[in-house]
């Protein structure tokens, strides 16, 4: 689980890296994270995500064919994790503690870091990213991603990034945020974790899903490799409040 994810589900207070929630009826009904899925490729990835990390449907305040995602495990079959860390409440505070469980290699902490600095992360605060790396069995590339968190009252500052990284060291960055600050109780900066890597469309391919989070809304999205690179094909589920 992401060090940014777990401080927005274990305490509201510090909600990471989200986006202000939309305050206009017409807004949700144009949502931009849920546009319509009405072809059979679409229709088959919805189907196959639901399977995988939903829980009860609808959910929330809607969609309706939106689904309670709280509790969605990472999904991991034929593939190596290479690099983890967990998080757990502290009993005092009741934010999370978290520990890298599994170091990175030095070539894919070097890459993860050299983007983290183009993003504007402070050097000082390099010894508080964690890192996820995950690589198929059947691929060359491997997804590597960084997390930095840091609440203080009522301020909360953050970085992340998401790479697929290809023999080479050919970088492709999937997701990012630069490194700000913005309010603890209602962050206003959209943010993706990794859940997970597998073959959704049936295809015979992998492809990368990861979930979006804004403030109170959360939902799916699944990239996949055209051409040379990662493209996203497909976002939605979810729930907002």
């Amino acid at each position: 689980m992401s060090f940014l994810k777990c401080e927005k589900t274990v305490v509201a207070v510090v909600m990471l890296l989200s986006l202000v929630a939309p305050h206009l009826k017409g807004q949700r009904q144009n949502d931009p994270h849920r546009p319509p899925c009405t072809s059979a490729p679409c229709q088959k990835i919805e189907t196959s995500l639901r399977s995988k990390f939903c829980g009860a449907s609808p959910f929330g305040n809607g969609p309706k064919n939106g689904c309670d995602t709280r509790y969605a495990k990472p999904f991991l079959t034929g593939v190596n994790v290479l690099a983890a860390f967990d998080c757990e409440t502290n009993v005092t505070d009741g934010r999370p503690k978290c520990r890298q469980r599994t170091e990175p290699s030095t070539a894919a902490r070097s890459i993860l870091l050299r983007q983290m600095r183009r993003l504007g992360l402070p050097a000082k605060a390099e010894k508080d990213i964690y890192f996820t790396v995950w690589q198929p069995s059947s691929a060359k590339w491997f997804l590597a991603a960084a997390d930095y968190g840091e609440a203080k009252g009522s301020q909360l500052s953050l970085c992340q990034v998401i790479l697929v990284v290809s023999p080479g060291d050919h970088v492709q960055e999937l997701r990012k945020v630069r490194f700000q600050n913005t309010n603890a109780d209602k962050p206003i900066v959209n943010t993706w974790f990794p859940m997970g890597i597998a073959d959704v469309d049936g295809d015979g391919q992998l492809e990368i899903i990861l979930e979006g989070d804004a403030y109170e809304d959360h939902w799916l999205e699944v990239d996949k490799m055209q051409g040379d690179s990662f493209r996203k094909i497909f976002s939605g589920l979810g729930y907002y409040l």
